[in-house]
């Protein structure tokens, strides 16, 4: 018999997004260190699985009901993740933290660590279910150190809380970004889910500042349309005369969006919150020079004009002021490479999520 601990670790699908792609990234690490098993509670893109073996493909157990059947289906969902007889339990994302509360209520044995990955809630069963895994968790783990104070202020754990990085890959040895050699062919690129809380009007309206004031901008938007957010996105791209300069692309896979950064000069992403902000930092990593929101984790580790350019979407009243240090940056090769150089130099040697994860569970399970 094995003597390796038995890991569950429970989200709610295999899609192209930041918890995903991190949990996919650490899977071989994982399934070597523990008994692993990963339940989802949603659908399973096989696409974003390709890199991995036929063996570690096998720790997957889908258990996909739709949200409005689980007064029905959650003893089932219990019970199945209880028969895996996890030492530990990983919960992340809302209905992971209930049927992880369920689970930790049922077997107090468990160790139950509870993931959280945002300051902001889609709704609020949503916080509501996480803020009760929170409080029955062994464990607390967060992407962040802007996680980190949320939940320890407004969750107030028993538990302690732990921050596991969140980079999937090592920084390149060699920065590769090139400062603009034209205003007619300025390159900006955002990678993500498109929804509200991304705020991608404003990321247009600055590619439209940018051609008043004679810089030809392309942006491109990668990313799955969460909420509808892509049908007025198009509306704006047309009545602003950018659809020429503006794409959306549609969905990447992890592998192919680091093929992807060195195609452009700029990172595009004003969100009004983030956590980590992944693509924000793979992007950093890159030496792409990022336009960002000072909000959740970004302000920790990027500095307004030595490693990023700060848009502060919070204070219209400052917009144009910001918008035109974007503008000084490409009209600057001197200080574009200054900021690139910072950006990428600031994710050397940086711990990987695999080896982050695996450490913050050794040091704490007992």
């Amino acid at each position: 018999m094995s003597s390796r601990k038995r890991l569950t670790y429970v989200l709610h699908s295999i899609a192209i997004g930041g918890v995903e792609v991190a949990l996919l990234s650490a899977v071989p690490a994982l399934h070597k260190q523990y008994e692993l098993t990963i339940i989802v509670l949603g659908k399973i893109n096989a696409e974003i699985m390709s890199h991995l073996s036929e063996e570690e493909k096998q720790v997957f157990v889908p258990l996909d009901y739709p949200v409005p059947l689980y007064p029905i289906v959650l003893p089932k969902i219990v019970r199945t993740i209880l028969q895996t007889r996890p030492d530990i339990l990983v919960c992340s994302l809302w209905r992971s933290s209930l049927v992880g509360t369920l689970c930790k209520m049922a077997d107090k044995n468990i160790k139950l660590y509870s993931f959280i990955h945002s300051t902001d809630f889609p709704h609020a069963f949503a916080k509501q279910f996480n803020k009760y895994a929170v409080r029955k968790a062994d464990f607390v783990l967060v992407d962040s150190a802007a996680t980190k104070k949320y939940v320890a202020d407004h969750f107030k754990p028993k538990a302690e809380i732990k921050v596991v990085s969140f980079l999937t890959r090592s920084t390149p040895s060699v920065n590769k970004a090139i400062a603009p050699q034209t205003q007619d062919n300025v390159r900006f690129m955002f990678l993500g889910r498109i929804n509200k809380v991304k705020n991608l009007p404003d990321a247009i309206e600055l590619i439209k500042y940018l051609h008043q004031n004679n810089v030809k901008a392309h942006f491109d938007i990668y990313g799955r349309d969460d909420d509808g957010t892509a049908t007025g996105l198009q509306q704006i791209i047309s009545e602003s005369d950018l659809n020429t300069y503006i794409q959306l692309k549609g969905e990447v896979t992890g592998s192919q969006k680091w093929e992807i950064f060195p195609n452009y000069h700029f990172y595009l992403q004003l969100s009004f919150n983030e956590g980590m902000a992944m693509s924000v930092t793979e992007a950093m990593q890159n030496g792409v020079v990022s336009v960002v929101s000072p909000v959740g984790e970004i302000v920790n580790y990027s500095t307004d004009m030595d490693s990023a350019v700060f848009i502060d979407v919070h204070n219209p009243a400052k917009k144009n002021a910001d918008f035109a240090k974007v503008l000084n940056v490409i009209q600057n090769p001197a200080l574009y490479s200054k900021l690139s150089s910072n950006c990428h130099a600031n994710f050397a040697s940086k711990k990987l999520y695999a080896d982050s994860l695996i450490e913050q569970i050794e040091t704490t399970y007992s």
